[in-house]
């Protein structure tokens, strides 16, 4: 399933979470899932709204 296109508010979310995350690698923390299920949150809501559900 291709992706859904990222509105800019969700790219810059994304960003954010991706900067937060490079802060943590960078201090030594690898796992960090809660990085990845707030993005993977970000993107399921914007597949949702592609494709018509609220």
């Amino acid at each position: 399933m291709a992706e859904p296109r990222l509105t800019l508010w969700e790219k810059a979310q994304i960003a954010r979470l991706e900067v937060r995350g490079a802060r943590r690698a960078f201090a030594g923390i690898e796992h960090q899932p809660d990085i990845d299920r707030d993005i993977n949150r970000i993107r399921d809501k914007a597949r949702k709204r592609a494709n018509g559900s609220k």
